[in-house]
């Protein structure tokens, strides 16, 4: 069951409305039960999308809607207007104005909220309407420590300063979520596109992988884009959920495990329209291991090869993996889980 609450809205024509609307997103996220945190960053994406509407359109209309579900409570931030219209790759850069004034970018109100969505008229030069939505979720004590052991290793191309391939390990509520991302190329556009991902996912971690999908597409649109793949462990039903967009390998070692995963990998690039996910779920056993690499390592090899290291430390293997299979020509990561 669903239940809204009364919205309020503030119709913004001036600098006097967006400080106002300001104290009233405050007001109401506070009310909803959000923390500290939390609350300045809603009162961030309220004054960004607020100051927005002043610089591009002159008036338009900002509202605040509190949303209550059976296992959740939320806020909808909808910011609507009539102006010119703006161009969404640009508008999803950090720091991109063409005002000429600095604001901190679309791109960041997108890593902020939860979902995120712009709707603009279909001659795509008047108009806009954005939805922005948060949510709480609830988050009690883990009920057991995770099981799980994780080994990570991540290297620059060779000659390359930087690194273009990025990683995420988060815990959660009785759930681990892994994540390997490449992004595009090597070299700096590749790292930036790759740490944009990253950073999306890192916040977002407790949404079902296609929302996460669905962000990091928009994370990236600015950037070059990047393959990646996620998985999430269910502590609590022993169970891997899995998506993966482009050439990230996936094996999974332990009896049978060959014959019962099937995963399907979706070709593109996230941040280049790239197509959705394909979400499998499988039961996982504490026998299995899973490893998830980059095109920095090759693909012909065998968990066999490996199989007298099965018993030591996750990040042994990773290490002992890396060493042999890795190529010199690209950005690689490995990561293993048991």
């Amino acid at each position: 069951m669903t239940a809204v609450l009364t919205s309020r809205f503030m119709v913004i024509t001036s600098s006097a409305e967006v400080i106002a609307v300001r104290r009233i997103a405050k007001e109401i996220a506070q009310e909803i039960g959000f923390d500290e945190t939390d609350r300045k960053e809603i009162v961030l994406v309220v004054s960004e999308l607020a100051s927005n509407i002043i610089k591009y359109a002159s008036h338009g209309l900002v509202t605040l809607t509190p949303v209550f579900l059976d296992n959740q409570k939320g806020l909808i931030i909808e910011a609507t207007d009539k102006g010119q219209g703006f161009n969404e790759d640009n508008a999803m850069q950090n720091g991109f104005s063409s005002s000429g004034t600095l604001g901190f970018g679309l791109g960041a109100v997108n890593r902020m909220m939860d979902e995120f969505e712009i709707f603009t008229n279909e001659d795509g030069k008047t108009g806009a309407r954005i939805v922005c939505k948060r949510w709480i979720y609830d988050n009690p004590c883990f009920e057991r420590q995770c099981p799980f052991d994780f080994g990570i290793v991540s290297r620059a191309k060779s000659g390359e300063p930087v690194n273009g391939d990025a990683f995420v390990i988060k815990q959660g509520q009785n759930r681990s979520l892994v994540a390997v991302i490449d992004g595009v190329g090597h070299g700096y556009l590749a790292q930036q596109a790759a740490l944009a991902a990253r950073h999306y996912i890192e916040k977002h971690s407790d949404l079902p992988l296609l929302d996460i999908f669905r962000g990091v597409e928009r994370a990236c649109r600015s950037t070059r884009g990047v393959v990646m793949a996620l998985a999430v462990f269910d502590w609590s039903k022993m169970s891997l959920t899995f998506a993966s967009v482009g050439n990230i390998e996936v094996k999974v070692l332990g009896r049978e495990a060959q014959e019962k995963f099937k995963f399907i990998v979706r070709r593109g690039i996230v941040g280049k329209n790239a197509p959705a996910p394909v979400i499998t779920e499988n039961p996982w056993h504490q026998d299995y291991a899973l490893a998830l690499h980059s095109d920095g390592l090759s693909s012909h090899w065998s968990w066999h090869d490996f199989s007298h290291h099965a018993h030591k430390p996750a990040q042994f293997i990773a290490e002992q993996i890396h060493q042999a299979v890795r190529r010199d020509f690209d950005d690689a990561t490995l990561l293993i889980v048991k």
